[in-house]
């Protein structure tokens, strides 16, 4: 029985959570690819542990903090999968020293100050933009990403690990054929890569293709982080289904306007983030559900709008209770706003304070 909350709070199955990571480090292995999972959407000492039952190595995060975090509590391969910039270098410093780091590099620059600052060997990847233009290298600027290759040869401590792509465009798609149509040009630039750098290691990034792929030929490692817990996005474009969602948000009701067939929730943009999906009927920001640990049932209410703390919901939920458990559209940052979990059995779980 769940108590009535005074807040927000996470709601974290660990059950299928757990499901989610043995799923996918199978999934991996049978296809021959390191699993280098992205810890950016947990971002839990706690649920880290549960991919060592699975021999995980290395883990990727996306910040100096979220390194630090992980670090400190027994991780020793780390990906930073975020474009270096020279404000880190006094942090790198020290995580230099107590890991191996796999960095992100743009530039022959990049390249240099990085060998010059760190005193023990590191990785570095190229980052690829294959169209979702957010950040890294041109797929067709071969000189640039030549050079960079070679710079790593040329300079100590540093060593040229290999590409890495998130297409953040599959997190767009219309199910399971459209992630397919746009993730397909990547593992095409993949394939002609590999003829000119057969050495290198090509890694991909985003949840939805590792979901719903079943041929990875071109693809050496797999690290999605949302897949840990997916969300209503997932479920909308095909990676998952409801029954996989792992996180969800409890939020208490503050008021019913049965007049005007709404609730009030104590729930916001500081609780859930501004994302939203469109459906029919405008933007949802939150799709309640019916939870059990057995099943999860989708109901005809959802959050139409979201200011700091309010949230607004379309409809008075059948049989007022005192709250509403809301599937969040995008789970890594819902999560980044809590500070722990509470699992359905009353456990909690924490984690790191924002990243």
């Amino acid at each position: 029985m769940i108590d009535i909350p005074d807040k927000p709070i996470l709601l974290l199955d660990e059950k299928r959570c757990r499901n989610n990571i043995k799923r996918m480090a199978d999934k991996a292995k049978a296809a021959g690819c390191e699993f280098r999972p992205h810890f950016k959407t947990h971002q839990s000492a706690t649920i880290g542990e549960w991919f060592r039952e699975h021999e995980i190595k290395g883990i990727t995060v996306s910040s100096i903090s979220m390194a630090e975090y992980f670090c400190n509590n027994g991780w020793d391969d780390i990906t930073i999968a975020f474009p270096f910039f020279l404000s880190q270098i006094n942090a790198l410093k020290v995580l230099n020293q107590k890991c191996s780091l796999r960095l992100f590099v743009n530039s022959v620059r990049d390249v240099k100050l990085l060998s010059e600052n760190l005193s023990n060997d590191f990785r570095v990847y190229i980052e690829l933009d294959t169209g979702y233009t957010r950040s890294g290298i041109p797929q067709n600027n071969n000189d640039l990403i030549t050079s960079i290759i070679n710079a790593c040869s040329e300079i100590s401590h540093v060593h040229f690990h290999g590409f890495y792509v998130h297409h953040g465009g599959t997190y767009q798609a219309k199910g399971i054929e459209e992630i397919k149509r746009i993730i397909a040009p990547t593992l095409s630039v993949y394939q002609e890569m590999r003829q000119v750098f057969p050495d290198a290691k090509f890694s991909l990034g985003d949840t939805p293709s590792a979901s719903v792929l079943s041929d990875f030929d071109n693809v050496d490692e797999l690290s999605p982080g949302n897949f840990v817990f997916y969300d209503w996005m997932q479920t909308q474009i095909g990676s998952c289904t409801l029954n996989d969602v792992a996180l969800f948000v409890l939020l208490p009701i503050a008021q019913v306007l049965k007049v005007q067939n709404q609730a009030i929730l104590h729930g916001g943009a500081v609780h859930l983030s501004k994302d939203f999906i469109e459906n029919e009927c405008g933007r949802n920001y939150g799709q309640v559900v019916r939870y059990t640990r057995e099943n999860v049932i989708s109901e005809p209410a959802y959050i139409t709008s979201l200011s700091q703390e309010h949230g607004i919901l379309n409809a008075t939920p059948d049989n007022v209770q005192d709250y509403v458990i809301i599937c969040p559209v995008h789970s890594c940052l819902t999560a980044n706003l809590h500070s722990f979990y509470l699992t359905a059995d009353g456990k909690k779980i924490e984690k790191k304070v924002l990243s």
